[in-house]
């Protein structure tokens, strides 16, 4: 759930002031007067100035008064204790709307302490959560490194990624500037571990800039139009699959697309032609042959260079495409080819290598 929402940039901010032990009394001179008229101004313990607040309606400003200096650096962040996610409420009564969720990765902001209940911002989210499920104080202080996400972002044009922390490992793949990625591990020597797609690697630290984040909640707006779009997604890669494994059963083999060929040795060839029968030229003859599987390729030998994907010669099957410059026929095996050659030959079959070789396309 964590990799797919957004990560937002750390954002700490201290509140400059003084530190205010609860139940204490600080004393301050009066300026401007004399020794004689020194006198001593009481300045209100912090439980005073909680009763305070509430009784003057100001409660959601009670954190300006718990966030003195290094020492209160958390009593502001807090950080999930949940499961999974715990719903962040409109208010603070469990029979109340959820407006969003905190999920079990997630740092907050706490903006007003309340009875069992605690009012936070993660994110976009704003709302009423069960104190239980928070970490703050000393508590989030202690398990920030828990929380914290370290990401890099490439500054060079193009920056290798390589199998391991050094410049004598074999390079992976490649990514380019501006794109960010999350250290994975800790770095070692200058090189930070990363996860590209699949692909698991190194990065040069000279050529990146490192950050810290930390993941955040969604409001339920922000979940619903992620959750149609990881659905979108899925249904796009099903059908995808579907849809190959349709092309598969239709095509159980490159034998048979080349026995249905076969058939046809001896018909005419026909110069922009695509009947097996009456006559078809070399790509038009390949185009109906696939047709009859239900598969659809370009209608011209140029076109059909891109069709499927690229195999060598030495690798080539039966029903693999065998292009040359204005020509293609179909893989038979054994260095032939079954191919709609000239009109005076028509369909039938010859040397697969009788001149150069362009490409080798498979379909299936």
């Amino acid at each position: 759930m964590s990799n797919m929402r957004m990560k937002h940039k750390l954002i700490m901010s201290m509140m400059a002031g003084m530190i205010i032990i609860p139940g204490s009394v600080v004393r301050t001179q009066a300026a401007e007067t004399d020794d004689s008229e020194k006198s001593l101004v009481p300045v209100t313990g912090i439980e005073n100035i909680l009763e305070a607040s509430y009784q003057t309606e100001i409660k959601n400003n009670i954190n300006l008064y718990l966030v003195p200096t290094e020492e209160g650096e958390y009593l502001n962040i807090a950080f999930s204790n949940t499961g999974d996610y715990t719903y962040i409420r409109s208010e603070a009564d469990e029979n109340s709307e959820w407006v969003g969720k905190l999920y079990s990765d997630s740092a907050a902001v706490v903006l007003e302490y309340l009875d069992g209940w605690t009012k936070i911002r993660s994110g976009n989210a704003e709302g009423y959560v069960p104190t239980e499920t928070l970490f703050t104080g000393e508590e989030a202080r202690s398990r920030s490194d828990e929380y914290t996400n370290e990401n890099v972002t490439v500054t060079a044009d193009c920056l290798n990624v390589r199998e391991g922390h050094g410049t004598d490992t074999t390079v992976l793949t490649q990514i380019n500037q501006g794109e960010e990625y999350l250290v994975t591990e800790d770095p070692v020597e200058g090189w930070y571990p990363i996860q590209v797609g699949e692909v698991n690697g190194w990065v040069c630290g000279d050529y990146v800039t490192e950050e810290s984040s930390y993941s955040y909640g969604e409001t339920k707006e922000e979940e619903q139009k992620r959750m149609e779009a990881e659905e979108a997604a899925a249904a796009k890669a099903e059908a995808e699959v579907q849809a190959a494994e349709a092309a598969a059963q239709s095509v159980a083999s490159g034998q048979e697309v080349i026995d249905y060929a076969c058939q046809f040795i001896g018909n005419p060839y026909v110069w922009g032609g695509t009947s097996l029968t009456d006559g078809a030229d070399c790509s038009g003859f390949v185009q109906s042959v696939y047709a009859h599987f239900g598969i659809s390729l370009p209608r011209t030998s140029y076109e059909q260079r891109s069709a499927g994907y690229e195999v060598s010669y030495e690798d080539a099957q039966p029903g693999d495409l065998i292009l040359y410059e204005g020509h293609v026929g179909l893989y038979i095996g054994n260095d032939q080819i079954v191919n709609a050659m000239n009109e005076d030959q028509g369909i039938g079959i010859s040397s697969a290598t009788y001149t150069n070789i362009v490409a080798v396309r498979r379909i299936y």
